[in-house]
């Protein structure tokens, strides 16, 4: 039995270019139930920089993905830089250790992604444009069997999408490979970090309901 509830927790690479956002996560977290949370910064800015030039000169996919991959070892860093007081970890064997304990961590999930996460069972991640941070996220809450996954965003979706992950993904707001994780999906909530209420949207998925 664990000691403490794991939650992961995306943030957006999109969310970098808020100038509080530090302050933002710090009284996030501040309102939660007590749980490790795991961070996992999104690729942002970076990422969308190889989809450019893929789409001025098309990219292998395999090989944009894993670019794409590297460039999360230095989103996590910019994360901690920005937190500096949350520790970064790059080894997914000292993360489980860690997260039997209430605290908080900011996971680079780089060498994972290459090494551990193809020999994990369930549904396994492709080397494709579908992968973004947020099946990445959805992957590491399965492989640590968190108890909630949460993805913080710069705004909520429609109304119409909020029950259906498969609309979610056609709408752009998760990835394409999403939805093909969803039975193994602890419970799921997206936050609006932008808004000082943090509001948030909570459903419960096929996996939570186990």
């Amino acid at each position: 039995m664990k000691d403490c509830t794991i939650r992961v927790v995306k943030i957006g690479g999109s969310l970098f270019d808020l100038p509080d956002l530090a302050d933002r996560v710090r009284q996030w977290l501040a309102s939660q139930s007590p749980s490790h949370h795991v961070l996992v910064a999104g690729g942002g800015p970076l990422a969308d920089q190889v989809r450019r030039w893929h789409a001025q000169r098309p990219l292998e996919e395999e090989a944009a993905h894993w670019m794409c991959v590297d460039l999360l070892t230095v989103t996590a860093h910019l994360l901690h830089a920005r937190l500096p007081e949350i520790p970064l970890v790059e080894d997914d064997r000292l993360l489980c250790q860690l997260v039997s304990e209430c605290d908080c961590t900011i996971f680079g999930p780089t060498r994972w992604l290459r090494d551990g996460e193809p020999n994990l069972p369930g549904v396994r991640l492709p080397a494709s444009w579908d992968v973004t941070s947020d099946s990445i996220a959805a992957r590491l809450a399965f492989a640590l069997q968190a108890d909630e996954l949460v993805l913080l965003k710069r705004a909520l979706p429609k109304v119409g999408a909020r029950d259906d992950i498969s609309e979610l993904a056609r709408s752009g707001f998760v990835d394409a490979m999403f939805p093909r994780l969803y039975g193994e999906l602890p419970a799921v909530r997206i936050v609006n970090i932008r808004a000082d209420s943090h509001a948030e949207v909570a459903f419960r998925t096929l996996g939570s309901q186990r």
